[in-house]
Formats: C-alpha cells, sequence, structure tokens
C-alpha cells in the first residue's frame, strides 16, 4: 500500500461505527452475497430453477471479479465492516490524478443510514487533500445510485450509452 490507499478507516460521526479493510479469502461468501442484493437487475431472470439462477448470477460475480481485476490490476479490494461485521465491499483503484470508485455495495439491511455517504465522502476528502479527483460510473438504469451521486456532487461527464461516467466536482 502506498501513501493513496486506505489502510484501515474508523468513522464515529453520526453513530456510524464502520472500517474499511482489506479484503481477505475469508470475506468470499460475503462478497457475492453482496453482489447479490446490490444487483436487483438480476432479478429479472425467470423461467429456471432457483439452483440455475444462483448458478448464473454465481457466473456474473466472477465475471466482474475477473473484469475489474484486468481492468485495474492495482485496484485494492475492500471490505466494509460494521462493529467487525463484514456489511459490504468498496474497490476502488488509486491512480495519480484520479481516484476511481469501481464498486461499492451494502448489504439491503444497512442503506439508508447514512453508510454509503460516509465511505463515499471519505474516499472524496482524502482524494481532494492530495489533490485529486474522484471518477466512477452509473448503470443508466439504477436511478437510485445516480440520485445518491449527484447529492454528493458527482456530475455526469460523459454518457456512455448503458452507463453514466461521473466525477466528483466540488
Amino acid at each position: 500500500m502506498d501513501d493513496n490507499e486506505q489502510k484501515s478507516s474508523r468513522n464515529t460521526e453520526e453513530g456510524i461505527n464502520i472500517s474499511i479493510e482489506v479484503l481477505e479469502a475469508k470475506h468470499e461468501d460475503m462478497l457475492l452475497k453482496i453482489f447479490k442484493e446490490s444487483r436487483q437487475d438480476l432479478t429479472w431472470i425467470s423461467g429456471i430453477t432457483e439452483e440455475q439462477k444462483e448458478s448464473i448470477i454465481a457466473q456474473q460475480f466472477m465475471m466482474e471479479q475477473q473484469q475489474l481485476m484486468e481492468m485495474y490490476p492495482e485496484a485494492q479490494l475492500n471490505i466494509i465492516t460494521m462493529d467487525g461485521k463484514p456489511i459490504g465491499r468498496l474497490y476502488i483503484y488509486y491512480g495519480k490524478t484520479v481516484d476511481r470508485i469501481l464498486e461499492i455495495g451494502l448489504l439491503e439491511e444497512y442503506r439508508g443510514r447514512g453508510i454509503g455517504r460516509k465511505i463515499v465522502t471519505t474516499v472524496v476528502g482524502n482524494a481532494v487533500e492530495k489533490e485529486k479527483t474522484v471518477s466512477l460510473q452509473v448503470a443508466w438504469f439504477n436511478q437510485g445510485a445516480y440520485a445518491f451521486y449527484e447529492k454528493l456532487g458527482f456530475k455526469v461527464v460523459e454518457n456512455k450509452g448503458i452507463a453514466y461516467e461521473m466525477k466528483c466536482i466540488l
């Protein structure tokens, strides 16, 4: 890890006590659960058994992991914990001038509590201290995420058809 990366982050503001820790092999099952809960677009799969559906979702997860590692081999893969319990994931690439949030997701029961906002504002704050910007992509159909990032100062800088490229403009 270099100076651009977060080793571990604790936050107790507003009653939120979270940590961002480097991902370990023991978190693999939890990552799949977080993926499934943050990919409601996969619920449309029908006409197959539940076992087949689970297999397709697991394949999608593995493809996403592989693609991210091919595109960003130096990305930092993190698990988000609350009081030691894994509740989410944060994949981030620390570039020279731009930090890129590749994936962020929380288990459904932890959404709407300000945790995601706190994580993103921490990432942005760390980048600003280093005179960098923060970028990410949001799928066009994920209007909740789009609105979330827009409230945090992100603006669309490019419409890529299936996704919006966004940057934090402070």
